[in-house]
């Protein structure tokens, strides 16, 4: 939002505090202690931050005003939520008072017929708190003033495609108001034409504009101009379903979504409300009846071979509980990810003959609780994050969604002999980054354990070093180390550290993958060569379990008369090493998908 001094326009965008607000509201009074100047420190943050699409802090220049009584300062805001004036600050003198405070801090008019671009919308967001100073430090968290008015052009029968592109929506409201200590004071009447802030894309038609609060019962409020026609929308409290919406109602800090279905016969306007400025707008019960959501798909979902969709009729879901679906054919081992909340189920069938290494992918999309859906195809790339809804991306944090490592490689591994149960296809493999526990442990307290060596012997690998050192079988090889101890289960805490440390793991997996494992060395170095695991100079254990005898460790399996010891391949600062039994060694965990 471009903030304006009360004598001097400044230039800058409000942006939304959000990360940052989660360090500033750990403050408590006991940072008092380390305010001994006497002033009062304020700490800014802005309730329901995801009304800035892509921003998420303060970028630096916003001035704030801030009132006490009759009196005014002006403070600047920081990127990280910290405020500081150039007036004299506000002091704590050991009673405590209230305060105003309030953004964009001016006194000229600001208009709200103009808001077409996001960049003018967002300037129309205005912004206030109040708070009692009780202490030295102050946290101020701001609401929305305004209401944030959205439209959507769902239905349009009886025209053609050239009209509905060209066509013209606007709301109706007050065009102007003045912001004087936080105050809105509206010019006019609220009939002025607001250009809205369009959004097209090939399957929906939406704008939005911030708007005055007050009632608009019996009052013209959205206008369409589509071919040669032009029809108006008036809330009446003679229409059941306008007052059971509360369509007349602008309510402040609220994003009202009105939607819009206009044929010859006239238009029809159905309104959801909800006070969630994120980006999908949330809804549930007895509204899901009602609320018809049209899904955006990407072109390049549309051009994959095999292409077909289930569950929906112009585009607009049938039934949001039973939901629709989307198959295609895979060949590339990609998938499809999405935004909005919504239950999602992945189903793979293998096609045989020709096409014996593609895969029909079957996603289906139920329960939908938004109004939102965006869905769009994204192959799998080292470095990738993924989720634990099974899906992977770009984003180190996506809402809504827990990350729970990062891909470190890509397709299925020609060294790889695992078989995995859940999945049709090996789209890559990832390295969990939730898991850091810095604690080293050794395989067996004891090398000469014959129970332990005698259940491990069992487990054999390639002899053939080049072999063994590449080997992707991670999960092949926990699988076998899992079989081979069940039965000593009652003594792993004593004899077997590191199996009953990863036994003991309670970090869930998405349904389609292969549940954590124990990395093999060859995946523990790609995880830290392609930058997907903070690299450290410890040791990190492999599944890879030996059972050899002598220092050399080039003969398998238990001879009589000779010494037997357990050792595994383990990866370091230096690159593959051996060591024994009882050396300490870090876990690193893997999954894949």
């Amino acid at each position: 939002m471009r903030t304006m001094n009360i004598i001097n326009k400044q230039n800058g965008r409000l942006c939304f505090v959000f990360a940052a607000c989660i360090g500033l509201f750990s403050c408590t009074n006991d940072a008092d202690m380390n305010n001994a100047d006497g002033n009062v420190h304020f700490f800014a943050s802005v309730d329901k931050p995801k009304s800035r699409v892509t921003e998420s802090s303060w970028d630096g220049d916003e001035l704030i005003g801030v009132k006490s009584g009759e009196t005014v300062k002006t403070y600047k805001v920081a990127v990280d939520g910290t405020m500081s004036t150039d007036d004299t600050p506000f002091r704590w003198e050991g009673e405590s008072f209230d305060i105003q405070a309030w953004s964009p801090l001016t006194s000229e008019q600001i208009n709200l017929t103009d808001q077409t671009t996001e960049e003018k919308f967002f300037d129309c967001d205005l912004l206030a708190s109040s708070a009692k100073v009780e202490y030295k430090n102050v946290k101020l968290a701001f609401s929305h003033k305004m209401t944030r008015m959205w439209w959507e052009l769902q239905k349009f029968e009886g025209y053609t495609d050239d009209e509905v592109n060209n066509a013209n929506i606007t709301f109706l409201g007050y065009g102007a108001t003045t912001y004087v200590n936080g105050e809105l004071s509206p010019i006019g009447e609220a009939d002025k034409p607001i250009s809205t802030y369009n959004t097209w894309g090939e399957y929906y038609r939406n704008g939005q504009a911030m708007m005055i609060p007050c009632e608009m019962w019996e009052k013209p409020l959205i206008k369409v101009e589509i071919g040669k026609d032009t029809y108006v929308y008036t809330p009446s409290k003679s229409n059941q379903n306008d007052v059971s919406k509360k369509t007349g109602d602008l309510l402040s800090n609220t994003w009202q979504r009105y939607y819009l279905s206009v044929s010859k016969k006239g238009l029809v306007v159905d309104m959801e409300s909800s006070v969630n400025w994120s980006g999908s707008e949330d809804f549930g019960g007895e509204n899901i009846a009602d609320a018809k959501v049209k899904p955006e798909i990407s072109q390049d979902i549309k051009s994959l071979s095999g292409y077909q969709t289930a569950g929906l009729t112009n585009g607009l879901v049938d039934d949001n509980v039973s939901g629709f679906s989307i198959s295609y054919t895979d060949t590339d081992g990609g998938g499809l990810t999405w935004e909005g909340i919504c239950t999602v189920e992945r189903t793979e069938v293998p096609l045989s003959g020709e096409n014996s290494n593609a895969t029909t992918h079957i996603y289906k999309f139920s329960n939908i609780e938004s109004k939102e859906i965006t869905i769009s195809y994204l192959p799998v790339k080292v470095g990738q994050y993924f989720y634990n809804n099974g899906t992977w991306g770009n984003e180190a944090e996506k809402e809504g969604l827990e990350t729970l490592g990062r891909v470190f490689y890509a397709g299925k591994n020609d060294n790889d002999k695992s078989e995995y149960s859940k999945l049709c296809k090996v789209r890559g493999y990832v390295v969990c980054t939730i898991y850091n526990d810095d604690k080293k442990v050794s395989w067996v307290t004891s090398s000469n354990d014959s129970e332990y060596i005698s259940c491990l012997s069992s487990i054999q690998i390639d002899n053939d070093q080049n072999i063994r050192e590449n080997d992707y079988s991670g999960q092949k090889l926990t699988n076998e180390i899992d079989n081979a101890l069940t039965s000593l289960k009652s003594t792993w805490n004593e004899k077997a550290p590191f199996w009953y440390a990863f036994k003991n793991i309670d970090i869930d997996s998405p349904d389609n993958s292969s549940g954590w494992y124990i990395p093999s060395v060859a995946q523990i170095k790609d995880a830290f060569e392609n930058g997907c695991y903070e690299y450290t100079d410890d040791d990190y254990w492999s599944s890879q379990i030996y059972v050899g005898t002598g220092d050399t460790g080039e003969s398998h399996g238990i001879q009589d008369g000779q010494k037997t010891t357990i050792w595994a391949i383990k990866y370091n600062s230096q690159g593959i090493s051996y060591g024994w039994s009882i050396d300490s060694g870090k876990l690193i965990l893997v999954l894949t998908f």
